[in-house]
């Protein structure tokens, strides 16, 4: 019995583990919207991991899913968690802040980068946001080098998934228009506004856009109000989940996937 829970895997996924996201993108892969619980008994597993999920949902919801995580980890039960690093995106601000106002030019585009990283997840209306821009104009090999040290081609979605999402909750806000209003009339009744402020807010819905940012201690915090004990912020490399670097989670021939990281566990009181 597989008794390792990967929420919001995206693509990065394990046999061995039973993997959940919104898109089953393989056989391995469970469809499954976690906003609405986790559709497993108390006590269930003995290792939770979550990759760059957390910070998609609002505080309560996050709050919400934590308890749950918390529900399903037999006693003793190790979390995993790994979010945008918030307190390391605004160290880089900060610096290349300092030094682009005293003048310094090749500061200057690393500033752009760190304003892009605190902001343009959480604003953005459309997939790739301003951060693809950047990405796309990127041409030194200094630019490059430091973008690749940042995230590892990890900045914008997998080709084609935003769009999928996007796609599909509009087909799904349309059939239930038709439902209400008998017809596809209603959707022309919005006129261009409404139908614009329909199309943001169903990409903002999408699964692309950040709702909250943690850093180690609002990361702690959290896990530790939804009941677990000795939270820790620690490397991709170290887990205290038995073989979890040979699952290849985190770090593939030798590179981490998500080098803007913050790794935290935790574990659930009581002993298995």
């Amino acid at each position: 019995m597989t008794r390792l829970l990967n929420i919001g895997c995206g693509r990065a996924f394990h046999p061995a583990w039973v993997n959940l996201d919104t898109e089953a993108v393989a056989p391995e892969v469970i469809a499954w919207d976690i906003r609405r619980g986790l559709p497993f008994p108390d006590g269930h597993f003995v290792a939770a991991y979550g990759s760059h999920l957390l910070e998609h949902l609002e505080p309560p919801a996050a709050d919400r899913l934590l308890r749950e995580l918390h529900r399903v980890l037999t006693p003793g039960g190790l979390l995993r968690l790994a979010v945008p690093d918030l307190e390391a995106i605004v160290k880089l601000y900060l610096d290349s802040l300092d030094r682009a106002a005293a003048g310094d030019a090749s500061a200057e585009w690393r500033y752009d980068w760190a304003m892009l990283e605190l902001i343009d997840q959480t604003v953005r209306t459309r997939s790739g946001g301003e951060m693809q821009v950047f990405l796309d104009g990127a041409t030194t090999d200094e630019q490059k080098a430091f973008i690749e040290a940042r995230v590892a081609g990890e900045a914008s979605p997998a080709p084609g998934r935003s769009r999928r999402r996007f796609l599909q909750r509009c087909r799904a806000a349309i059939t239930k228009m038709r439902q209400v209003a008998a017809g596809a009339a209603a959707f022309l009744f919005l006129g261009a506004e409404g139908r614009a402020a329909l199309h943001e807010g169903l990409f903002r819905r999408s699964g692309e856009v950040h709702r909250w940012m943690y850093d180690r201690y609002s990361l702690g915090r959290a896990v530790q109000r939804a009941g677990f004990v000795g939270a820790r912020a620690c490397g991709a490399g170290e887990s205290a989940i038995p073989g979890f670097a040979g699952y290849a989670l985190e770090i593939r021939a030798g590179r981490e996937r998500k080098p803007d990281s913050l790794y935290l566990e935790a574990r659930k009181p009581g002993s298995r």
